[in-house]
């Protein structure tokens, strides 16, 4: 089964995904046990994105197009 990345659109197979919190650990322990919101995204995706929302990734990459990850950490 394929998987595409939301914020890249990368295709690919479960291995090359990762679980990621929409809103950081580091930015809300509480919220995160509380109600967790977790997406799959790519390993390169989730590596870059960090500590920045979901929101604030995606305006990241509109603004940085060059910079943006394209498909996974290798």
């Amino acid at each position: 089964m394929n998987y595409k990345c939301k914020y890249c659109g990368w295709v690919g197979f479960r291995k090359d995904f990762e679980i990621d919190h929409v809103i950081p650990i580091a930015r809300s322990i509480i919220q995160n046990i509380l109600q967790p919101a977790l997406d799959l995204i790519c390993s390169g995706c989730n590596r870059q994105k960090g500590k920045m929302t979901g929101a604030e990734y995606g305006l990241w990459r509109l603004l940085n197009p060059y910079k943006a990850n394209s498909g996974p950490m290798t």
